[in-house]
């Protein structure tokens, strides 16, 4: 497992003295891919000047560019996926995460099955740009108090079986998968269509850890349980804490870290 954190740049320090691996930016804040070519090499973004790789990132539309409904600009997602897609390569970030819960919401006057196809016509769409770059696009299911489209993971991955591109796979969040109340068989059968992880509590969304032991807690989430079904598809890939942190990250995050870690090893030892 490489163990990540989602937040911005200038948390980078604080997350690699935490013990993380990696950080998970956000495209809005880092890839911009509304801004030309020009306007973003003039912020001269280097991987090379940060305390840790950035090796996913996440909110990958702006609500501005709906993928569903009347208002839907091809030519303009078509470009922007271009630009986000291309950079991520420049500066080594290999996964990036279609959330973006107010960009893929379906208006009341869209049919399902329509807003189906624009979904499905976008991801292809983005999965060709991805796929030029060597960068995986990952579909998160979102519980529905975030939007009204893509809430199971067995959502998920019928759309990842439709696109049938390996530049589009899927990522699974303990959070979204607590709300809405997911079972084990769900994440089993995710397979190889799973490439990347969100971890946080499920009560308040806070760091991994943050209500304390289960058996003094009920609110406390099962990362152990969580793991072992990971270890059971054969994942041992990126996992990114995206959290509300209390306290802060530079006061939890080394907690948190290493509760994840061992949370992982004891699924580990289940498994084998």
């Amino acid at each position: 497992m490489r163990l990540g954190c989602c937040g911005s740049l200038d948390q980078a320090g604080v997350m690699a003295a935490a013990g993380f691996d990696f950080i998970e930016v956000n495209v809005q804040q880092v890839l911009l891919g509304q801004e030309d070519d020009a306007a973003w090499q003039a912020k001269g973004l280097e991987a090379s000047k940060h305390p840790l790789p950035m090796e996913a990132a996440n909110c990958l539309l702006p609500g501005s560019l709906p993928v569903i409904g009347p208002n839907r600009n091809v030519t303009a997602l078509d470009q922007y996926m271009d630009r986000v897609a291309r950079r991520a390569e420049k500066l080594g970030i290999r996964r990036l995460v279609f959330g973006s819960g107010a960009a893929r919401r379906r208006p009341e006057a869209v049919d399902p099955d329509r807003a189906r196809e624009d979904l499905l016509d976008f991801l292809k769409l983005a999965g060709k740009h991805c796929g030029r770059q060597g960068v995986t696009l990952v579909i998160e299911h979102l519980h529905r108090g975030e939007t009204n489209t893509i809430n199971s993971l067995s959502e998920a991955a019928e759309l990842v079986d439709q696109v049938d591109n390996p530049a589009v796979a899927m990522l699974v969040d303990s959070y979204h998968y607590g709300l809405e109340k997911e079972d084990d068989a769900s994440l089993l059968d995710l397979g190889e269509r799973l490439v990347h992880v969100h971890v946080a509590e499920v009560a308040d969304r806070l760091q991994p850890g943050g209500h304390g032991p289960m058996d003094q807690n009920p609110q406390a989430f099962d990362f152990e349980h969580f793991f072992t079904l990971l270890h059971k598809i054969g994942y041992h890939g990126r996992v990114s804490i995206e959290c509300q942190w209390r306290p802060e990250l530079a006061q939890a995050g080394a907690t948190a870290a290493a509760f994840l870690r061992e949370a992982w090893r004891q699924a580990g030892r289940v498994e084998a």
